[in-house]
Parts: C-alpha cells; sequence; structure tokens
C-alpha cells in the first residue's frame, strides 16, 4: 500500500471536518464583519457632522482588517486541516495489522535501493511487533531482487513512529514513516488542499 493511496483514504475521512470548521471559519469572519459595521454605524453617527470623510476611511480600514483576519483564520484552519491529513497518514500505517505492516516496511526499505547488507533501526514498538520472521522475509525479498540478503535488525532503537533507519557503516538512510511522508509532501500538499477544500 503506498503512501498516496494511504493520504486518499484519509482524506474522505478528513473532507467532512474540512467543510465543518471552513464553516465555522466564515461564520466567524461575518461575526467580525457584522461587529466591524455596527461599531462603524455608531462612530460614523456620533461623527457624521464633524467627519464624514475620516468616518469613511475608518469604515474601510476597519472592514479591510476583519477580511484580513477573517482570511487569516481561514487559511489556518485549512493548513492545520492538511496536517492533520497528513498525520493521519502515518497513524493509518501504523494501525495496519501487523503482517501487512511488516510488507509495508519492506517495501519502504526495498525503495531506498539497499545493499542488502545493511544494519536496521527500528522503534522499540516495531521491534516487538515485527517479530522474528521479518527480517527473514525482508532477506528473501533482497535476494529476490538480486541484492545481499544480509540485513539484520541492531539492538539499537529510534525514535521513529515507524518505519526503519538503514546503516551501512557511518552512512544512515532513512526510511521512517515521517521521512517518507515529509519527502512525498511537497509534491502532495496541493493535490490535498485541492480535494479537501475545491478551488477556495
Amino acid at each position: 500500500m503506498s503512501i498516496e493511496s494511504l493520504v486518499g483514504k484519509i482524506i474522505d475521512d478528513t473532507r467532512k471536518t474540512a467543510a465543518e470548521i471552513e464553516q465555522k471559519a466564515s461564520e466567524e469572519v461575518r461575526a467580525r464583519e457584522e461587529a466591524a459595521e455596527k461599531e462603524i454605524q455608531r462612530i460614523t453617527e456620533d461623527a457624521r457632522e464633524r467627519a464624514n470623510r475620516s468616518a469613511a476611511e475608518l469604515r474601510q480600514r476597519m472592514l479591510s482588517m476583519a477580511g484580513l483576519e477573517g482570511r487569516k483564520t481561514v487559511l489556518a484552519v485549512k493548513q492545520q486541516l492538511i496536517e492533520e491529513a497528513f498525520r493521519r497518514a502515518i497513524d493509518e500505517v501504523v494501525s495496519l495489522d501487523p503482517k501487512a505492516y511488516g510488507a509495508f516496511v519492506i517495501n519502504l526499505i526495498l525503495q531506498a535501493d539497499p545493499v542488502g547488507d545493511e544494519e536496521i533501526l527500528l522503534s522499540q514498538g516495531d521491534r516487538e511487533r515485527l517479530g522474528d520472521g521479518w527480517i527473514q522475509r525482508l532477506n528473501r525479498h533482497l535476494v529476490e531482487n538480486k541484492k545481499r540478503g544480509e540485513m539484520r535488525i541492531t539492538p539499537e532503537n529510534r525514535s521513529i513512529r515507524g518505519g526503519a533507519i538503514l546503516k551501512r557503516g557511518r552512512k544512515e538512510v532513512n526510511c521512517s514513516l515521517e521521512s517518507v511522508i515529509l519527502s512525498k509532501r511537497n509534491q502532495m500538499e496541493a493535490k490535498v488542499a485541492s480535494i479537501l477544500f475545491g478551488g477556495s
């Protein structure tokens, strides 16, 4: 299962939340504009005889400020929802059953084009979850792909949500879920935003 398909899976769940939050943000914009309009009316009535021009300028400034604050709120909410979509992609992968998750991590490692004799660093949770048979399956896949098939899991743990870090000598290749999502994010963020929010 690819990261793209996982992100696609959570988009449907997130779309409803996005619409609700966007509606609330729009209501907040309207409320701010109404409050600004009421304040403008009060100031205009008090100063009409003395400062018609000043009141008109103040009205425009206040409406502009209310609109700007509203747009900032909507933008912040959209960014938060996009962040949530990518965070939930990691959650979805981590929540896979152990066999599917193990296959997913093997796929991540194979995509990194390893030599086949690297050390594998995992999180403590993944070390327990993947089990002993997982490294044999990985090495069989490596041999099938004309690689050495001599990878081994080190006792060292890494603070990652999932995935693996490959170590060969002093060189490390980061195949953690966080790193993979981040590498895909730049090319996928506009698409995710388009699906969540349409043309807005």
